[in-house]
């Protein structure tokens, strides 16, 4: 796999363009890329002016040097110039990934919605509703005591 990387430095007065065009225009169309495996957009934290960094995965090199020719990439390249976003050229390293890992994030958190309450049933019902458990349910884990037992 492959990396490539962008370090640039934004135009203060530009800085909501631009991560508006990272975010509705480059993305997508990296996406579309035959060989794009990811994407990240990064506003780098503690810069005391606006900077980004871009790293694409890249399934190989081959892929890599294949989508500099695609023809969303070439448009990317001219909207991104045409744009005026960035205060010098940016930095642009092409690194192999000797190794890696993956760790899933979290997940999103969802907002819970009411739910209307259905009228309850009666006891005699909901009774007849659950299944009869053939086997006893096993004791639940308690733990050692203070004893260690």
């Amino acid at each position: 796999m492959f990396v490539h990387i962008w370090r640039m430095r934004a135009r203060k007065k530009r800085v909501d363009e631009y991560e508006k065009f990272g975010r509705q225009m480059t993305l997508p169309s990296l996406k579309k890329i035959d060989g794009c495996m990811g994407a990240h957009f990064i506003r780098v934290f503690e810069a005391r002016k606006p900077e980004y960094l871009w790293l694409v995965f890249w399934r190989d090199h081959k892929a890599l040097e294949k989508a500099r020719t695609n023809p969303l990439w070439r448009d990317q390249i001219k909207r991104f110039e045409a744009g005026n976003f960035y205060k010098s050229i940016p930095l642009e390293l092409v690194c192999e990934v000797l190794e890696s890992f993956t760790s899933p994030g979290p997940k999103p958190r969802r907002i819970a919605r009411p739910v209307k309450s259905a009228k309850p049933a009666p006891a005699e019902e909901r009774a007849a509703e659950e299944p009869a458990s053939a086997e006893p349910s096993a004791p639940a884990f308690a733990g050692p005591t203070a004893e260690g037992e």
